[in-house]
């Protein structure tokens, strides 16, 4: 494909607040490269989306084992209730309290990551979007311009058909003329003593095949 045309983003006004489906995850979309390959470009935003999908993976289970975490912290804390406003709680007990502080403070880490990773999704698959139509409409684009190619030559060997066929209709008619001629002039029984004659002749093409 010829060197790329600078990037004419006017239309992402129009494209804002639609919904558009996660590209890496359709196996259509994949399918759409599979005569080239994926630009530079489409590969460099595809590896960033499956970055986010898996960050994204990893702070769903990150959340889940805290949680699970922190549950077992607080039973914990739950079955030495009589611990709790003794001047001197036990070490335990004090290290299952300080544990349930630094586990809170990642979960709102973990959960304010979590919520700013769509938007930064959403803007890499539109990213994405637009590359992958920029793609695929200078594919047709070049694809149009094949078949019109191959459209002319079609029609020019149409009418070399037409002109060989025609051709080819004028020598039969101009011989058949001929030995309608002959025979009229010499009569059959000249004519068949000379067609058995060169009837064993062979033709052009037969002697040049014979010489090569």
């Amino acid at each position: 494909m010829g060197g790329r045309k600078e990037k004419n983003y006017g239309f992402e006004a129009a494209l804002r607040g639609k919904q558009i489906p996660l590209l890496i995850l359709d196996q259509k979309w994949h399918n759409l490269f599979s005569d080239d390959g994926k630009p530079k470009n489409v590969v460099k935003l595809e590896k960033k989306a499956k970055e986010y999908l898996r960050r994204q993976s990893r702070l769903n289970q990150d959340i889940k084992d805290l949680k699970n975490l922190k549950e077992k912290l607080m039973k914990n804390i739950m079955a030495n209730m009589d611990e709790i406003g003794k001047e001197q709680e036990s070490k335990k007990l004090r290290e299952d309290r300080r544990l349930i502080s630094e586990i809170n403070e990642k979960l709102r880490a973990a959960f304010a990551e979590l919520e700013e990773l769509p938007e930064e999704l959403n803007a890499v698959n539109e990213s994405l979007m637009i590359e992958t139509m920029e793609y695929c409409y200078e594919k047709m684009r070049n694809n149009e311009s094949e078949k019109e190619v191959i459209q002319k030559w079609l029609e020019q060997i149409r009418e070399e058909v037409k002109e060989k066929a025609a051709r080819k209709q004028l020598v039969e008619d101009k011989n058949r003329e001929i030995y309608s001629y002959m025979h009229d002039i010499f009569g059959a029984h000249i004519i068949d003593i000379f067609d058995l004659t060169y009837e064993k002749e062979p033709s052009g093409k037969e002697e040049e095949k014979r010489q090569s």
